[in-house]
């Protein structure tokens, strides 16, 4: 029982250390994406752990832009200072690394929104967004005929968000 307890705790602090070094808020997607593109711990163990560092409001639940983003509270990061050093050596190198390799990527992932919903018989709504700061830059809905379109131009947004957003802003400014 208490090496359940153990890895139960080190679990929490792994998932700590991660939102303290990664310093953007994340969603449980790109959290257990991190956890399982290192194969650091296993899916439901990594759930059960943010459901309780949340109830023991070591993480914070936000919801910004139409999403829920956890984010690692003062607690939380003290909790992080005090016993970073139970984590081993091998499981921060790897962690940093990896931000340090993607935190602009994962970053860029939270501020570009492209989703859609049908809303009608031949009918969806596009919704796209640039979010900087928390600051909305570019809210645009469309009205499209299929999801084929749809699913296209959320693809192009997430790709080509910035581009698009400086021709629009060009032509309404010229």
């Amino acid at each position: 029982m208490f090496d359940d307890k153990s890895k139960s705790a080190l679990n929490k602090l792994i998932v700590l250390y991660i939102l303290d070094k990664i310093e953007i808020s994340l969603t449980n997607t790109q959290i257990t994406n991190i956890i399982l593109e290192n194969n650091i711990i296993n899916y439901f163990s990594l759930q059960e752990c943010v459901a309780e560092l949340e109830h023991s409001d070591l993480l914070k639940l936000e919801e910004s832009q139409e999403k829920l983003t956890y984010q690692i509270s003062e607690s939380g990061q003290r909790t992080v200072a005090m016993f970073q050093d139970k984590i081993p050596k091998s499981i921060k190198t790897l962690i940093n690394d990896y931000v340090g390799k993607n935190k602009d990527r994962i970053k860029k992932e939270s501020e570009i929104f492209a989703d859609f919903y049908k809303s009608k018989e031949n009918e969806y709504i596009v919704n796209l967004k640039v979010i900087e700061n928390d600051i909305v830059l570019i809210d645009l809905k469309l009205n499209v005929v299929s999801a084929k379109q749809a699913k296209l131009i959320c693809e192009k947004w997430k790709n080509s968000s910035g581009k698009i957003y400086g021709q629009i802003m060009d032509s309404l400014i010229k």
